[in-house]
């Protein structure tokens, strides 16, 4: 039986999102979104806070995410977390978590301008 790691995330690019393609021809999308959101200190006071996530995006998902989406834009994101994991040459372990999303909704789109050289 599988198990579940479903996300949700709502809220802004850090930066615009870039773009690669990948051994196969398969592109692909990357960007950070940032989520505010507030939680109580142990004095009982409420604090202000933001958490970072990575997020991919393939094929077609992932182009129009270039084409639309821009740094600062909103955006709520649906997908799975995955995890990866490697060795340094050091023989140190590392690991990463990243959404890989199934669909993320343009909550502030607008076609990115063409840059003039």
């Amino acid at each position: 039986m599988k198990n579940l790691s479903y996300i949700i995330l709502d809220g802004n690019l850090t930066s615009d999102p870039e773009e690669k393609t990948i051994a196969g021809g398969k592109s692909l999308a990357q960007f950070t979104v940032a989520v505010n959101h507030s939680q109580n200190n142990p004095d009982g006071k409420e604090k202000d806070d933001v958490s970072f996530f990575e997020v991919e995006a393939w094929e077609k998902l992932g182009e129009n995410c270039v084409e639309y989406l821009k740094k600062g834009s909103k955006v709520t994101v649906m997908g799975n977390l995955k995890q990866n994991r490697w060795k340094t040459p050091d023989g140190e372990n590392k690991s990463k978590v990243k959404v890989t999303a199934s669909t993320v909704r343009f909550d502030s789109m607008r076609k990115r301008e063409e840059k003039v050289a």
